[in-house]
C-alpha cells in the first residue's frame, strides 16, 4: 500500500502523522485491496478561525474508492475524527467483501 501525506501551506507535526499512519496501515488487516492512502491536511482560509484544519482521507480500492472529509479547530482533532470515521466506512465495507451474494443462481439441465 502507498501512503501519501500531502500538507501544503502548513507545517504539520510528526506526532500527529505518525497514528493516522498506523491506523490507515492497520486498515489493509480488515481489506486486502487497499492500494493507496491519500491523506491531506490543510487550511481553510474562507472559513472561521475555530475551525480551518481540515483533514481529508482517501482510500482507494480495487475498483471503489472510500473518502473522509472532517473540519475541526486543530489538525489533530480533524485527523482523529476522520480516521474514526474511515475506520467504521472499511468495517462496512469488510463486511459486504465477506457477506453472501445479493442472488444466488444455479444452472440445472433438464
Amino acid at each position: 500500500m502507498i501512503i501519501e501525506i500531502h500538507a501544503p501551506h502548513s507545517e504539520v507535526n510528526e506526532s500527529i502523522l505518525k497514528p493516522v499512519k498506523e491506523k490507515v496501515l492497520s486498515f489493509s488487516h480488515l481489506i486486502k485491496d487497499i492500494v493507496k492512502a491519500e491523506i491531506i491536511l490543510r487550511h481553510d482560509t474562507a472559513a472561521l478561525p475555530q475551525e480551518n484544519k481540515i483533514c481529508e482521507i482517501r482510500l482507494t480500492l480495487y475498483g471503489d474508492s472510500l473518502f473522509v472529509h472532517r473540519r475541526s479547530a486543530s489538525f489533530d482533532e480533524s485527523a482523529c475524527a476522520a480516521v474514526s470515521e474511515l475506520e467504521k466506512a472499511v468495517q462496512e465495507q469488510a463486511k459486504l467483501q465477506q457477506g453472501l451474494p445479493d442472488q444466488i443462481t444455479s444452472t440445472v439441465k433438464v
